[in-house]
This record gives structure tokens, sequence and C-alpha cells, in this order.
């Protein structure tokens, strides 16, 4: 017999909230998130406020996140559970900590980028630079392990991104590494860094503990595509870019 309660893995960003920026004019905003000064920058409509509400009261609920540790520590929501950040690099156990035996896989699958990373987020600022883009960009670094690149724009067309990443992918720096890019999000990521593999080791443990259940996936992106398929049923934003891709493969 199935265990009751659902187990349902949720991404954040463009799913449970976004910055104010994406919402339209006169969207009621209730605060979900803070940036590095503890002001707020991010934010649930009314109909993602229902969903968080909903989830907490009927399921339980992971986070599974491209942040970092340190961003996902500045959301605002009653997670109690443990998370999944950096993409599937860190596993965080229900006190925060990071779970040991997670991070020491982390370190084996990624020792061989360990001197890349950082090289290949400079040369993408200076591409951007040489075509006359404002970036922003750093490696994503978790308990002194780099795991993967970041880049945004400082500007409001997200079109920057995509011509900086063709100049990239036309030099071959991507060997070895698949891409994440959603609106002002240009992410290189080594392969073996997945959301997917962090979450089926997370489903592993707890069928161990709580034995089969529902399990339920959320996210807005391609690149979360792959944990909510070994869910059992998941859904996405109807703007987000999953909604678009579906769209556009099967026509409406």
């Amino acid at each position: 017999m199935l265990s009751k309660r659902p187990l349902a893995f949720v991404d954040l960003d463009d799913t449970l909230f976004q910055t104010a920026r994406k919402m339209p004019d006169g969207t009621p905003r209730f605060p979900a998130t803070l940036d590095q000064e503890g002001r707020p920058n991010g934010y649930m409509s009314p109909i993602q406020k229902a969903l968080v509400e909903w989830l907490f009261a009927t399921a339980d609920v992971v986070p599974v996140t491209a942040r970092s540790v340190e961003a996902y520590k500045r959301v605002q929501l009653p997670f109690a559970l443990g998370a999944v950040c950096s993409h599937g690099g860190v596993i965080l156990e229900p006190d925060g900590s990071s779970d040991a035996a997670w991070h020491s896989l982390m370190a084996s699958a990624l020792a061989r980028y360990q001197t890349r990373l950082a090289d290949l987020s400079e040369t993408t600022l200076t591409v951007g630079s040489d075509l006359g883009f404002s970036l922003r960009g750093w490696v994503v670094e978790e308990a002194g392990l780099q795991n993967y690149v970041v880049t945004k724009h400082n500007g409001n067309d997200d079109s920057v991104l995509v011509k900086v990443l063709d100049v990239i992918q036309a030099r071959g720096l991507l060997d070895g590494m698949y891409v994440h890019r959603n609106g002002n999000n240009l992410a290189f990521i080594p392969v073996g860094l997945e959301k997917r593999i962090a979450v089926q080791e997370w489903v592993r443990r707890d069928r161990a503990m709580n034995g089969e259940r529902l399990v339920l996936g959320f996210g807005d992106s391609i690149s979360d595509l792959g944990f909510m398929t070994d869910c059992d049923f998941w859904a996405t934003p109807g703007k987000s870019q999953l909604a678009r891709a579906a769209r556009s493969v099967i026509g409406g």
C-alpha cells in the first residue's frame, strides 16, 4: 500500500516565484526571497501563493534549484526536509548542512572541471564585453568545489545571452558540458551534475525509509524536465519555457 502523503520535488525560480519585472503591473506581490542586503527580490503571485500553501498542506516538499546554498537560504518559504541545490551539486540535510556522502560523489564527478570553470567564466565575460554587452558572471562553488558557470546580463534584453552563447559554442569551449538558458540566466554545467541525478538519489533514500509513494514534479524550464519525468506526474506553469517548448512541438 502506498504511503498517503505524496513527495513533491519543486523548482523555485519562475515556478513558485519570480522577480518583479516578470510580473504584470498591478499583480499583488507576496515576498518569497531576499537579496544579499535582506530586501525582497522575488515574489509570489496570488496563484503561486495558493499553490505553495496547497503543496505544504498536502505533500512532503523538496526544493530542487539551480540556486547556490547561500542563495537558497534567502528563500523565505518553510521548507523543512532539506533541498537539492546548485543544479544537483548539493543535497542539504533538514538542518541545512551538506550531505557528506553526496558531496564526496560530486567531488569525484567534477574533479576534471576544477581548473576549467573559472577560465570559462572569464572568457564568457570577455566575449560579452567584446560584443558590447554588460554582463556579470561567476562560478558557483560549494564547500570548495566548483560546480558550474553562470552568466547574466545587466540590461533588459535576454537575447544578448544567445549571442554570447553562439560565440562560446563556435569556439568549442563547452566539450563535456551542457547549457541551461532561460531568461536572464545562462549556465554552463558539467556533464554529471544534474538535478535529475540528485532527485533519483533522494527518491532511492526515501523509498528505503518510507516505501513507495506518489511522486510529483514541478518546474518551468527544459532543464527541469529530467527530474520531472522521473516523477509519477508533473506540472509546469502555463507560460513557462517548458510550456512554450511543448506548444512549439505539438502546436496550439
